[in-house]
C-alpha cells in the first residue's frame, strides 16, 4: 500500500478522452484492495443545477468510485455552468479561480487519505486562472502525473506532445494509460496499436489499456482496471 498523503495527478491528451472513466476505474480498483482513496477535481465545468446549487457529474462519479468517503460537493473547489476551460468558465460567471485555494484544498484532501487521485480538466495546458494552467498546478503540488491517452485519430502525436511538455517542466511522469473510446473488437485493436506505437517513440512507461466501458457497466470498472492496468506502479 501507499504511504499516507500520497497523490497522483491524472491528465490527458485532450478533452473527452476518458480521464474521469480512468480515474474512477483506478479508484474503484484500489478501494477493493483496501486502499483509502481520496478524490479531488480542482474545477469542474459544464455543471447542471441541482436542489442545492450546481452539481458536477464528474464529482458525483469520482466520489462514488472512491467509496463515498467524500460528498460530491467536497470533491471540487470550483463548479461552473459553462462547458469550457476553468479560466473561461469563471470569467463568464463573473468570477475567477484562486490557485491558492486549489493548492490548499488539494493538500487538505491528500492529507486525509492514503492515496488521492487528482483529476484535471481537458489537456495539460488548459488555463485555470491568469497565467496558471494545470501544468503549473502539478508543479506547485510536486506530484507525479499519469497521462490518459484517448484512442482515436491523432492521439499518438497528442500523447508525444504531452510527454514533451511534462519533460520540459521536469514533472515526474508515472506513465500513460490508453483508453478505448469506442465499443467493438476493431476499436480495441486500434487502442492496442496506438499504445504500442506510442511506446516506440517514448521512454514513458506504458501502464496498460482500459477497455471501452458502457454506462451500464461502470460498476465493473474497478475489475477492468485490475485486469488491464499496472496498478502497483501507482502505489
Amino acid at each position: 500500500m501507499s504511504a499516507p498523503g500520497k497523490s497522483i495527478f491524472i491528465t490527458g491528451t485532450d478533452t473527452s478522452i476518458g480521464k474521469t472513466e480512468v480515474s474512477c476505474a483506478i479508484a474503484a480498483a484500489l478501494c477493493t484492495r483496501g486502499v483509502d482513496v481520496g478524490v479531488y477535481k480542482p474545477a469542474e465545468t459544464g455543471c447542471e443545477d441541482g436542489p442545492e446549487g450546481l452539481v458536477g457529474e464528474d464529482c458525483v462519479r469520482l466520489a462514488a468510485a472512491a467509496g463515498r468517503r467524500q460528498k460530491p460537493s467536497e470533491v471540487a473547489s470550483y463548479l461552473y455552468r459553462m462547458p469550457a476551460a476553468p479560466l473561461v468558465a469563471a470569467e463568464a460567471d463573473g468570477s475567477k479561480v484562486d490557485p491558492g485555494v486549489l493548492i490548499d484544498d488539494c493538500r487538505r484532501v491528500t492529507g486525509e487519505h492514503e492515496l488521492t487521485i487528482i483529476e484535471g480538466a481537458g489537456g495539460l495546458l488548459v488555463p485555470i486562472a491568469e497565467n496558471f494552467t494545470f501544468t503549473d498546478l502539478a508543479v506547485w503540488l510536486d506530484i507525479p502525473v499519469v497521462c490518459v491517452v484517448g484512442s482515436r485519430l491523432g492521439c499518438i502525436s497528442h500523447a508525444l506532445l504531452t510527454f514533451e511538455a511534462l519533460r520540459f517542466r521536469a514533472i515526474r511522469t508515472l506513465g500513460f494509460i490508453t483508453n478505448t473510446l469506442n465499443p467493438g473488437k476493431d476499436a480495441r485493436a486500434e487502442a492496442d496499436l496506438n499504445r504500442s506505437t506510442i511506446s516506440r517513440f517514448t521512454p514513458v512507461t506504458d501502464l496498460g489499456v482500459l477497455p471501452f466501458i458502457t454506462k451500464d457497466d461502470r460498476d465493473n470498472a474497478g475489475r477492468y482496471a485490475e485486469e488491464g492496468l499496472h496498478l502497483d506502479a501507482l502505489l
